[in-house]
Formats: C-alpha cells, sequence, structure tokens
C-alpha cells in the first residue's frame, strides 16, 4: 500500500502600511480570505501559522524593526512551515536592497514562497533572479513616488497652517467636529488643551523669567506641581528642551522635524546562508532651519508671544555656547544651588573662587530609622584642592555670610529714596515732547512752503484773469487765493505758538502724571526683599562686580553708584515688570 504524501504547512503573512488601515474590512480580512481560498484550491497544504503586521511599514521599516517578519525567519530556520503564502510579494516588503535577498534566501532555507496574485517565486535560472529584483524595485519606487506625493501634500497644508496628522503636541488636543471626510473618517479640529497650555506657559516663564535651568524646570514640575507628561512619565531636561524649541507655541505650525534615515548594523554588509541582511531605519532629527513652517501664525494656537518665544531661543543658545567653553556673563547663569551669592565670591587671601558646597551626615530617628541631612555652605576652590595653597577656613557659614551682605545691600538700595524722581520724569517727558513738537513744527514748516506756491499761482492766474487771458472766473479765483491766505496765516500763527511754548504743557504716557509716576517709582530695597531666590541672584549679579571674603573681613564691591544707579535700575525695573 502507497504511502499518502504529507501535507504541507503553510505559514500566511498578512500585512498593512499604516495604523489608519487596520480596522478597515478591505485589508487584512481581505488578504486572509483570499489566502484561506487559495489553500483550499492546492492539494496537500494546510493552514497551521498566521503572521499578522498591523500599521508596519514595508518600506521604512527594516527586517530587524519588524518583529513579525523576525518570527518567520526563525519559523523558517526551524523548519516549522514548508510554504510562506502571502496576498502579494510586497507584503514581505518593499526595500530593494534587502527584500529580494531575504526572499531568495529563504527559498534557499526548503520554503517555497507564493503568492495569491502572482504565483510561485523560484530561483531556477538567471531570469527568475532578475524578476526577483525587478518585482522589489518596482515596488520600492512606488512608495518613493507614494512618500513623495504625501510628503509634497503635507508640506503644502502645513505652510497653510493646517495639521498634518502625526503626535498633537503637549499643550493642544484633537476634538472631534462631527463631519466626515471623502473616506468617511471623523474630521477633527487642533485646538488648545486648557490645563496643559498653561503648563506650556509656566516652563517659558520659569526659563526666561527666574532663568531656571531645564533639570530645575524638570524638577518643580515633578516635585513642585507633581505633574506628569502625557504619557504618565516624568518630565525630563530633552522633552522641556523640546517644548522650548517648538514653533507651534508661538502659532506656527511646523513638519519635517526628523527625517527617517537608514541605519547599518556593524559587521553585517550583504546576506549569506549564516545571516541576513542587517538594515533599520530610525528617525533622526533634522536642523531647524530645514523645517517646513506655516505661512503665517494662527492667533488660536498661540501659547506664548513670539516675542518670548525667541527670547528662549536666545537663552538656549547662549547656554548652548556656555556647554561648549565660551565664558558668558553672570547675568546669564543658571544657578542650580539654593546660595544665595554662588557666582560672586572670591577669596581674600588666594584670590581664588568661593563655590557653594554640600555636606552630608546620618540622622538617626526615632523609629531606628536612617536618614541624610544635607547641609549648603561656601569654600574656597583652592583650599579644597590643597590645604596648604590657602589659609582660609574649609566651611564658610551661609547663613552669617549672607546676612552681612543682605544688610549692606539694603543700606545701598535704601540711599535710592531721597534721589528725586519727579524731576527725573518731568525731564525726560520734556525731552519726548520735544521730539514730538519738533516732528510737527517741520510738517508745518512744509505746508507753509506749500501755501506759498499756492497763492503765488493763485496771484499770477488773476493778473492773467484780468488781461483776459485765463479760462477761470476772476471772482472763484479770488476766493481760493483769500482762503489760502487764511489757512497760511493759521500755520504761521502755530509755528510761533510751537516754538515760544515747547516746555509749557507736560505728556504723560499712559495717562499717568508726573507726580503718579513719581509716587509708582520702585522702591528697590522692598522689591529685592520680595523677590524669588532667582531674581534676587539676577539682581545681586546687576549689583556688584564680586564679593572679596576674609576671616573677619567682606569688601562689596558695586558695579553701580548711587549718582549713576537710578537711570538704568528706572529702565531694568519697566523691562522687569514688562516680563511678569
Amino acid at each position: 500500500m502507497e504511502k499518502e504524501p504529507a501535507l504541507k504547512r503553510v505559514g500566511c503573512l498578512y500585512r498593512v502600511s499604516t495604523k489608519k488601515q487596520v480596522n478597515v474590512e478591505d485589508d487584512i480580512p481581505m488578504q486572509r480570505n483570499a489566502c484561506m481560498e487559495y489553500i483550499r484550491n492546492k492539494e496537500g497544504w494546510e493552514l497551521t501559522r498566521e503572521y499578522i503586521e498591523p500599521g508596519v511599514s514595508g518600506y521604512h521599516k527594516g527586517l530587524n524593526d519588524r518583529k513579525v517578519l523576525q518570527e518567520v525567519i526563525r519559523d523558517v530556520s526551524d523548519k516549522k512551515i514548508d510554504v510562506l503564502l502571502v496576498f502579494m510579494f510586497d507584503r514581505i516588503g518593499r526595500k530593494d536592497n534587502e527584500t529580494p535577498f531575504l526572499l531568495k534566501r529563504i527559498v534557499e532555507c526548503g520554503v517555497e514562497v507564493w503568492s495569491v496574485c502572482e504565483g510561485q517565486q523560484t530561483f531556477e535560472n538567471s531570469s527568475d533572479n532578475l524578476m526577483n529584483i525587478i518585482r522589489f524595485w518596482g515596488a520600492n519606487t512606488e512608495s518613493r513616488k507614494t512618500a513623495a506625493r504625501v510628503d509634497s501634500g503635507r508640506n503644502y497644508a502645513t505652510k497653510k497652517g493646517r495639521f498634518t496628522g502625526g503626535i498633537v503636541a503637549y499643550g493642544y488636543q484633537l476634538v472631534p467636529t462631527g463631519k466626515l471626510d471623502r473616506k468617511n473618517r471623523m474630521i477633527n479640529e487642533f485646538v488648545k488643551e486648557p490645563f496643559e497650555s498653561g503648563v506650556v506657559a509656566d516652563i517659558y516663564a520659569r526659563l526666561i523669567d527666574e532663568n531656571m535651568s531645564l533639570n530645575a524646570i524638570a524638577a518643580y514640575l515633578n516635585e513642585d506641581r507633581q505633574l506628569k507628561t502625557r504619557k504618565g512619565n516624568l518630565w525630563n531636561p530633552s522633552t522641556i528642551r523640546n517644548i522650548l524649541k517648538n514653533p507651534i507655541y508661538k502659532g506656527y505650525m511646523s513638519y519635517g522635524k526628523t527625517r527617517m534615515k537608514e541605519v547599518e548594523s556593524a559587521g553585517v554588509n550583504e546576506i549569506t546562508r549564516e545571516s541576513f541582511l542587517d538594515v533599520q531605519k530610525k528617525p533622526r532629527p533634522v536642523p531647524a532651519g530645514q523645517w517646513i513652517l506655516a505661512q503665517k501664525a494662527n492667533p488660536a494656537y498661540v501659547i506664548v508671544s513670539e516675542e518670548r518665544w525667541l527670547l528662549a531661543q536666545e537663552i538656549l543658545e547662549r547656554r548652548n555656547k556656555k556647554y561648549a567653553g565660551s565664558l558668558q556673563t553672570a547675568s546669564d547663569r543658571t544657578w542650580k544651588s539654593s546660595l544665595l551669592l554662588s557666582g560672586l565670591l572670591e577669596c581674600g587671601y588666594c584670590h581664588g573662587k568661593i563655590s557653594p558646597a554640600v555636606s552630608s551626615q546620618k540622622v538617626h530617628n526615632t523609629d531606628n530609622s536612617v536618614t541624610r541631612r544635607h547641609t549648603e555652605f561656601y569654600k574656597c576652590n583652592t583650599r579644597g584642592r590643597d590645604k596648604r595653597l590657602c589659609p582660609a577656613k574649609s566651611y564658610i557659614s551661609r547663613f552669617r555670610l549672607e546676612k552681612s551682605v543682605i544688610e549692606e545691600v539694603n543700606q545701598f538700595l535704601c540711599r535710592m529714596k531721597p534721589i528725586d524722581c519727579l524731576s527725573q520724569i518731568l525731564s525726560q517727558q520734556k525731552m519726548l515732547l520735544k521730539e514730538s513738537e519738533q516732528e510737527r513744527l517741520v510738517s508745518l514748516q512744509k505746508e507753509y512752503r506749500k501755501l506759498q506756491l499756492h497763492i503765488e499761482k493763485f496771484k499770477h492766474e488773476l493778473y492773467k484773469s484780468i488781461i483776459g487771458e485765463s479760462s477761470f472766473d476772476r471772482k472763484y479765483i479770488n476766493e481760493c487765493l483769500k482762503t489760502a491766505e487764511t489757512k497760511m496765516a493759521e500755520t504761521a500763527e502755530e509755528m510761533e505758538k510751537i516754538k515760544k511754548d515747547t516746555y509749557k504743557t507736560p505728556i504723560t504716557q499712559g495717562g499717568a502724571s508726573p507726580a503718579q509716576e513719581a509716587e509708582a517709582a520702585p522702591v528697590w530695597q522692598r522689591v529685592f526683599m520680595e523677590a524669588p531666590l532667582n531674581i534676587k541672584k539676577k539682581i545681586l549679579s546687576a549689583l556688584i562686580k564680586k564679593i572679596v571674603v576674609k576671616e573677619n573681613e567682606i569688601d562689596i564691591y558695586f558695579n553701580f553708584t548711587t549718582e549713576n544707579f537710578l537711570p538704568a535700575a528706572y529702565k531694568d525695573n519697566r523691562q522687569i515688570n514688562e516680563h511678569k
């Protein structure tokens, strides 16, 4: 009795390119139904395995990025299937430098490769090899054309300020409009999310107004506000940097901030019997100058003004240069320490820098638990390197030193009170008035010269009318002449009044009188004492050049005197108030 031939074990691979296709009735179910019908018509075939890849691009994804395809490769190597069946060969992949070699390798392992639409792929002669390469070259070319069309469409939509898909930036959300597009998909509207947009504005404020580092902002969000990112993770500096550099927050939709780039693993360059080609593509950042931006800002998307967004970029750029080795001024520093005088202290013995330091001690609690107590203080850097080089103390108390400096700074700021702010404001207003009236005087002088020319022309036309050479009526010319002379007299009178009365009428800004502005002048001592720590540091950096510390001596070198402090201080305070 003859033995019946063994059934061929069939594995079916189904794939769709994007996640939007996963739930569409005519994609994976269609491929599966076609494969089932094909197996039923093949004698001796038996379905044993199914491999499903939902939302996986065969063009962008390499072998190592496709877990399901790796499973197929393992099953082929372990002889768990005899036939690999797909709806079309491009379901295996569309990479012309990878997929044809993978297909040939599968056949070389003794597994038949079949397509419902294209039949069996064999490699019996050179024509089969050529057709195999041409097939996937065509699939790759079609993918490139499709990608180019999609890219062009997204570029155009982005320039018009429309959201083109992808991850929705933190601070925004997609809200269903109730309308459907031509493919019966819901149309969503890109709008601001109230709570998240407030967090974004807070991040910009911490960077710009309080000069906080990215690490400090992350700690503030994680610990003080106890917030999580949209994915439920802790905040980190890279996430905050991406938010600070994203132009959407100033109202400009963007596209193309990353691109898929091919990365080859070291040591694997070609297909062999022992290994498959190890090629993959990963998203890589694109320089900001190459991003596609909307042609104009959409006011509905704005969370921070363009001025503040540009200021944030400037701060990040300065800090980047600092880390690259460029020395920055004290006002550009980012202070991580809670010590008030960091960056200002100099040792009076060796004239080296005095920096913040932290000591740690174990604390045994009443419940037998052990915790650590951290104490911050100042220390001389030279003394820290070698005690023989500097006779300064190893430990400089922050409380005694900061108290002494604050007392001296308060005395300096108190001397600002007797200065006559009213006279300064009146002087500035007179300068503004003088400039304004000067512009008006120039305009009147031009008008006066123009009227002189008109009068000369009217007189000449009147003369021609008298001798009978003019086509205009004499009465009409007389009326025009009188009107021009009257207007010229009024202009001359106004010009004379401006010359005599330039400084008599004070100009006020914002509806406030000079006396009211004088009363509103800042009390610098109160401003300093009520400011948060980072603002205090900024004020001290503006006031103080350096502080030289010895054991019982503290010498403070101010950048300003009481005589030249007022104009700069008044201007700086106006800028601080504008940023708040």
